[in-house]
Order: structure tokens, then sequence, then C-alpha cells
């Protein structure tokens, strides 16, 4: 089990976020991804693609819709790893996705772990 504190943004405000390793071929970076349990598949931000060396056009095409719209996006196998876990995990790149939070989705990573938001102590365990 691996326990991560709520991070505190400039507003006070407490969120859930990890920490995780991610690969494109020769190249890795280290990120921090906000665990959201909305999202089905995770959604990272265009400056992580230039860390890996990626081309975001190569990936496979969608489009995402939430409350903030649709965005176009394309949709990408890493490899990640998260509190000592490696594994595949699709993952959308886009040029249009602009918020602060690299977004870590419901697709492969729910499943690789039990998942504890624990809201009153400001933590989340991964077991």
């Amino acid at each position: 089990m691996k326990i991560f504190p709520y991070q505190k943004n400039s507003a006070d405000d407490f969120f859930p976020i990890v920490d995780i390793f991610i690969f494109h071929k020769n190249s890795a970076a280290r990120i921090f991804t906000l665990v959201d349990s909305g999202a089905t598949i995770s959604i990272f931000r265009q400056d992580v693609a230039s860390q890996l060396n990626l081309t975001i056009e190569s990936g496979i095409e969608t489009y995402l819709g939430g409350v903030g719209g649709r965005i176009k996006g394309y949709i990408h196998k890493l490899k990640i790893e998260v509190a000592g876990k490696r594994f595949l995990c699709p993952v959308v790149f886009s040029h249009e996705y602009l918020v602060s939070f690299n977004l870590l989705g419901r697709e492969e990573f729910f499943k690789r772990f039990r998942i504890i938001f624990e809201e009153n102590k400001n933590h989340l365990k991964l077991e």
C-alpha cells in the first residue's frame, strides 16, 4: 500500500495528486497527476508529450467531452509506473487540453489498484 498526501493549491483546496513515471521509446518523465474517478481515460497536457519526444498526432484520433465542452485528442498506449506497478495505459494527449492538472482516469489505472480516497485525512491510498 502506498499513501499519497493530497496537495494544496493556491486557494487552499486539496486534491488527490500522485506522481507517476511515464515512458515512451527511450524517454521517460516524472509527472504529477490528479486521480479522477470521473474521467474514463487519462489525459495529459502537451508539455508531457514534449518531454517524451512524442508526436501527439501519431496516436489514434478521438474526441473527449465533459463539463468544459469537447476537445480533439490522440490516444497513445504508454507504459506508466505508479506506486511500484508498471503497466500499459491509454493516454490522450491534446493541444486543446489547457487545464493545470494532468488527469489519471479509470481505464487501466483503476483496474490495477484498490483506490481509497480519504477526504477526512486528505490522502489517497493505493493498494
